[in-house]
This record gives structure tokens, sequence and C-alpha cells, in this order.
């Protein structure tokens, strides 16, 4: 069942194999598009808790994004805010960043954390 978390400039909907990042009509007015981000090709949530002066960001990297993950780890705010691939939350939104946060770890795993092979055929059907 998807769940749903409200940002700044849209929301982001979490399939259990898929976020969709679904603009307000604000942010679309403003040129910012939605995307679909399969977890598979996800390779990194990074993410800045807002403040009460400037607005909180996650930003689901992949590994067809155009540049380094370095890049992005502190971007200038006019580029983070036009990613498709980014979500804003604001202070009164912290909370909900933090629980976006916690349900995409919880269905992802970082590549480096996955299983690597195959599982034996004992673990398979269950020994």
């Amino acid at each position: 069942m998807p769940r749903t978390f409200r940002g700044f400039n849209g929301k982001a909907v979490l399939h259990d194999d898929r976020v969709e990042i679904k603009r307000a009509l604000g942010a679309r007015i403003g040129g910012a598009k939605s995307s679909v981000i399969p977890l598979p090709q996800l390779v990194k949530v990074i993410s800045k808790p807002p403040t009460r002066w400037l607005n909180g960001w996650v930003y689901l990297a992949t590994d067809a994004d155009p540049a380094h993950l370095r890049y992005w780890a502190d971007p200038p705010k006019t580029k983070i805010g036009g990613n498709p691939q980014a979500i804003l939350y604001t202070w009164w939104q912290r909370d909900i960043q933090s629980d976006f946060i916690a349900a995409v770890s919880e269905v992802w795993q970082e590549p480096s954390q996955r299983p690597t092979g195959t599982p034996s055929e004992d673990s398979r059907q269950g020994s």
C-alpha cells in the first residue's frame, strides 16, 4: 500500500518498488517536474533538515544523475528546489521529512549493504 509524504513543493508517494514525486501546482508553474524513481536505481538518499529560516530537502540520487554525489551534497537552493528527484520540507514539515527518510530506508538498502551472490538452495526453500 503506497504511503504519501506531503512536502513544500509537492508530495512523495512511496511504493514497494518506486518513489513518485508529484509536484504541486505552484511548483509546476515554476518549472519543477514530477518524477518516478525506481528503488533499484536509487544509490543514495541525501537530505538536509529544515531550519526555522531555510527549507530542508530530501534528494534521491540515482546512477543516471549527471553530476557526482559530492556536488549534490550541498547545492545552491535554486538547483535542489527545481530538481525532479528532490522534495522540499519546511520547518513545520520536519517530522514528515524524517518519516519519509525512515520509510524509504526501510524498503531500500544502499548498494553497499545489499547481499551479494544468489541465495542458497536451502534459504530459498525455507529449510
